[in-house]
């Protein structure tokens, strides 16, 4: 039988260790996980309160009960000054199956699809998944870990700004000149949380385009699971099938609650979580600097920083754990994000407090030094 050959998460063998070594009583700082540490607004708790006693919570419309599409739509035009049919935005449980359903549609009407390496695995798991094709895209420091190669080897691409695990924030030039040569596929799970200028979508350069994100990070709605798809009008129907036949439709509780995301309150309340992001990724990048890793491009965005590793090692996975096991530190493998060079680089995430910074800071620095 052939093997499918879809690789694992390396990090959750990182984080299934450092859970281990905590039920033996030891304290382990995460700098691996890419899930926020702030408490979910108190008013989406209120309303999911409120909504549980007064609705009687059934299947959904496949695509989304309409007032959340509706509101997204408002969403882009508010944002982005783009005009959004709600029509073509496909609500989805969480962001990683409208990924899965796009790249199904769009690798069989339009071809092979392209991918940044290093960049998001599930990509190119998806694509494996789908025995559909796939092309790595190598990205470097002196490409901003953006591609910019306008000779890419497909008729598609998917790109993630702001990315992980980079923090790249793509400009709408940058996007404009893929979308002339190559239909893009545009993950932007993390818009919102940039530190020096927003985000563009790559609906402001291209309506011929599938957009991709959800409630999850700069929303914090991450075990609610819903996300969504913003699709050229002739797609519609067949992401739709797509979605029907594998997850019927998003939780009708989260789709209801997370119309309360775009209420003013709330989105202050995020908007200041994001400012604490910032201050988060400074301490980092000092931080890690002063230990000896090297940080060849600062992250402009999402919170994570990909650090070049190698004047400790040129094994990132191995180095993972020995940090975990020597220092009590979890940190990401390079190697989860791809081939080109990830064995140099590992991935810190700053979703926790400034004090769990400082102290990880101080237990890398008396290792490594």
């Amino acid at each position: 039988m052939e093997s499918l050959s879809v690789e694992p998460f390396y990090v959750m063998k990182v984080l299934e260790r450092a859970k281990e070594l905590e039920r033996k009583g030891r304290k382990i700082i995460h700098f691996e996980v890419g899930e926020p540490d702030f408490p979910v607004p108190q008013l989406l708790k209120n309303r999911a309160k409120e909504l549980i006693e007064k609705v009687e919570l059934r299947y959904t419309e496949s695509a989304g009960i309409p007032e959340l599409k509706e509101r997204i739509a408002r969403h882009y035009e508010e944002t982005y000054r783009v005009s959004v049919s709600p029509s073509r935005v496909i609500v989805t449980p969480g962001s990683s199956p409208g990924i899965l359903a796009a790249l199904k549609v769009v690798s069989e009407r339009i071809g092979r699809v392209a991918y940044p390496d290093p960049g998001y695995p599930c990509y190119k798991n998806i694509l494996k998944v789908l025995k559909a094709h796939g092309t790595a895209v190598p990205v470097t420091p002196e490409t901003a870990f953006k591609v910019r190669e306008p000779k890419v080897q497909a008729e598609a691409i998917v790109v993630n700004s702001p990315s992980n695990p980079t923090g790249a924030v793509y400009t709408a030039q940058e996007l404009s000149a893929l979308s002339e040569r190559l239909f893009l596929i545009s993950d932007e799970i993390y818009h919102h949380i940039t530190f020096r200028r927003r985000a563009v979508s790559a609906l402001e350069v291209t309506g011929d385009a599938v957009v991709s994100s959800g409630f999850s990070k700069f929303f914090l709605m991450t075990g609610w699971r819903v996300g969504w798809l913003v699709v050229p009008e002739e797609m519609v129907p067949e992401v739709t099938a797509v979605l029907q036949n594998t997850v019927i439709s998003a939780p009708a509780l989260s789709q209801l609650t997370a119309l309360a995301c775009f209420e003013k309150e709330c989105m202050e309340e995020l908007k200041r979580n994001v400012d604490t992001l910032r201050q988060r990724a400074q301490l980092m990048l000092k931080g890690i600097r002063e230990i000896g890793f090297k940080v060849p491009v600062e992250p402009e965005g999402a919170f994570y920083i990909f650090a070049d590793a190698s004047a400790f090692t040129e094994d990132s996975y191995s180095f993972a754990f020995e940090l975990l096991e020597k220092a009590g530190v979890a940190v990401t493998p390079g190697v989860d994000f791809g081939s080109n060079q990830a064995d140099r680089f590992v991935r810190f995430s700053f979703c926790t407090d400034t004090r769990n910074i400082e102290e990880g800071l101080e237990r890398l620095y008396r290792y490594l030094k």
